[in-house]
């Protein structure tokens, strides 16, 4: 009888710690699995979704786009992508004038399922300047073929014009998307380089951000939008 009573003990305890071990996994797997296996589906908690984006006939268009594999470090990336804009400017003439200034734009999707997108993404750019604050117009950022694969990096080369100016800051800048096509965007950066640009200039100025966040519209016409804020650094100084 001691046999059997302790063999039900010992039962009871692993049927105990079974429970307590299932218990505890359920706490912490949701976000998990929802992460890896969630269907495709309306997932913006941006509160912008939807939104209605006014443009105009100006519109930017990078005159450089490069992407990299998901299996490269940010430094990584940047590194190709300072070394392709080197090739790309010895093999085009660009108009070389102090008023106009170039710029980086930085994107990652994040590796997670369903991030990647089809969709058209654009941007806008936010700087200060001495003469007062310059927002360019809406930029296109769409690519040939698939958009943006998930984990992968989208580098943008940038020139704008704008008046003489003394300075330069890098303040704020926004990523939107148009379409029901979701996309997570994990990195967003826009960074302007004192020694690239075509007038003799010192200092860099830039936007970073993390978003970690979603982007997406219940409709195909509906734009959805994440905004930085006022969060940029640096100054780049025009001599």
């Amino acid at each position: 009888m001691k046999k059997i009573n302790s063999y039900i003990s010992l039962v009871f305890i692993f049927a105990c710690a079974v429970l307590t071990v299932s218990c505890e996994k359920s706490e912490y797997e949701p976000e998990e699995y929802i992460e890896k296996n969630q269907e495709e589906g309306f997932l913006s908690k941006t509160d912008h979704a939807d939104s209605i984006i006014e443009t105009t006939s100006e519109i930017l268009v990078p005159l450089l786009h490069k992407r990299y594999d998901a299996s490269m470090s940010k430094e990584e990336a940047g590194a190709l992508f300072h070394e392709a804009i080197n090739r790309f400017e010895k093999e085009n003439s660009l108009t070389q004038r102090a008023s106009y200034i170039k710029f980086e734009v930085w994107t990652r999707t994040s590796n997670i399922a369903h991030s990647q997108t089809d969709g058209n993404v654009w941007a806008r750019f936010n700087f200060l300047t001495d003469k007062g604050s310059l927002n360019l117009p809406w930029a296109r950022l769409n690519n040939a073929g698939d958009d943006r694969q998930n984990g992968a990096w989208d580098f943008y080369y940038f020139g704008a014009h704008a008046s003489s100016i003394s300075w330069l800051e890098a303040k704020s800048a926004t990523a939107a998307l148009q379409g029901t096509d979701g996309w997570h965007i994990k990195y967003f950066d826009i960074r302007v380089w004192g020694y690239k640009q075509f007038s003799s200039a010192t200092g860099n100025s830039r936007v970073l951000s993390n978003p970690e966040i979603w982007l997406d519209n219940t409709t195909s016409t509906g734009w959805d939008y994440y905004y930085t804020g006022y969060v940029g650094t640096g100054r780049t100084n025009f001599d």
